[in-house]
């Protein structure tokens, strides 16, 4: 039954007209409600490659997918079509198009990596960004089995994108077996039958069986993202054509705002960040320094004020506190004495943050105290035995004659 695959040698048939040789309704769970149609040629590209299908439609109807299964070109048609009836196939152009750039620029890539290093291509996969019905960015994650640094990728890219301006041919060839015995290619896995190759003139022969574009000018610019080590080799994430030129001018957009904000030339961007950066660590270290300083100074208020001899329940209110410093300075605190100290802070609208901790040997428990806020002061919150934290919407009169009732239960 063999379909010819129009789009093997000619990637620009976005329409075509043939004949339905087989259809039935798909038993496949994840197909459920298509039917399995088979057409005398087809211009729709199947699953694989590391890109899914073409998008399109038969006889106006949707088609969801398209795979090949034991040799067959199978299409996933969202509604009956019955074999021996017409078809009209149409495919989204736009959606090809902009695989097909990035795809052979992936193509442009390895087969560089491959001449300059040897490296292989060991995976890659291409996927789509939506906005609902819009296709906002197409990019591909490529992986090579080698190790390369910073000035080689952007040589890498630059070389690529030199190619790119040299306008070469980009075909596809379907050598016999015979024929492929001289032909040096790149290819993932062995392939003994039914070879398709993809040749970017002068730089890469690879075996594909996606769509590829008529030059390397069509790919019109091409753009390495994102790099890391992975698995011994490297992934690499790539955009090209409008997707590249659209990341560009996002980037660009970024930067002069970055400019604005850091007040610096274009160039001097990270510089400018970069001493920002080390001036607000150095701020950073200053404040926790002063932070310190602070606890310190209601650490000696504890220790020496005689309101507080003989308490088991201290409140102290540190509007300048945050939860860290409330935390250090009870835990300094219960340390050295037996009491249960809370701290009260970051008072809003009419409501502290509050901590609460205690010493070891102080037999009480936190938890009932948490329910006592609760129910008392209206608080929020709860904790351990050890450490409570939550919320009191209560002024400072009320916070201490609560405490203070505690001491006389």
């Amino acid at each position: 039954m063999k379909t010819k695959k129009i789009f093997d040698l000619d990637a620009y048939v976005t329409t075509l007209d043939t004949i339905v040789l087989d259809s039935h309704e798909s038993d496949r769970e994840e197909y459920k409600g298509c039917f399995e149609v088979i057409t005398k040629e087809s211009i729709f590209s199947p699953k694989g490659g590391g890109q899914n299908a073409d998008k399109g439609t038969i006889n106006g109807i949707n088609v969801k997918d398209v795979l090949t299964i034991d040799g067959e070109l199978i299409h996933f048609v969202e509604g009956e079509i019955k074999a021996g009836d017409k078809a009209s196939l149409s495919i989204d152009f736009e959606l090809r198009k902009r695989r097909m750039q990035v795809h052979n620029a992936e193509h442009l890539i390895c087969g560089l990596f491959h001449k300059r290093f040897g490296f292989d291509n060991v995976g890659f996969h291409v996927s789509e960004e939506y906005d609902g019905d819009t296709l906002l960015r197409v990019e591909a994650v490529m992986d090579i089995d080698g190790i390369v640094n910073d000035d080689e990728i952007k040589k890498i890219e630059e070389d690529a994108n030199r190619a790119i301006g040299e306008n070469v041919q980009i075909y596809a060839s379907l050598p016999t077996h015979e024929e492929a015995q001289s032909i040096d290619f790149r290819s993932k896995i062995d392939i003994e039958d039914n070879l398709r190759l993809v040749i970017i003139d002068g730089y890469d022969v690879c075996a594909c069986c996606a769509p590829c574009l008529k030059s390397s000018g069509e790919i019109q610019v091409v753009k390495i993202l994102d790099y890391f080590v992975h698995r011994g080799g490297m992934r690499l994430t790539l955009v090209a054509g409008m997707d590249a030129v659209k990341d560009y001018a996002f980037l660009h957009t970024q930067n002069k705002e970055f400019m604005r904000l850091l007040s610096s030339k274009r160039e001097d961007c990270a510089s400018s960040l970069e001493s920002k950066l080390i001036h607000c660590n150095e701020e950073h270290e200053e404040i926790n320094n002063l932070k310190k300083e602070i606890t310190k100074i209601y650490l000696k208020d504890i220790f020496s004020n005689p309101e507080y001899e003989n308490k088991k329940y201290i409140v102290c209110f540190a509007p300048s506190f945050d939860e860290v410093m409330a935390r250090n300075l009870i835990n300094e605190t219960v340390a050295k004495k037996e009491c249960a100290l809370t701290v009260c802070f970051d008072n809003k609208n009419d409501s502290f943050r509050f901590v609460t901790g205690k010493s070891d040997a102080l037999d009480i428990s936190l938890k009932d105290l948490a329910t006592k806020i609760r129910n008392d002061l209206s608080g929020r919150g709860g904790g351990s035995d050890k450490m409570i934290q939550g919320s009191i919407p209560a002024d400072e009169e009320n916070i201490i004659k609560f405490f203070a009732n505690l001491e006389t239960d």
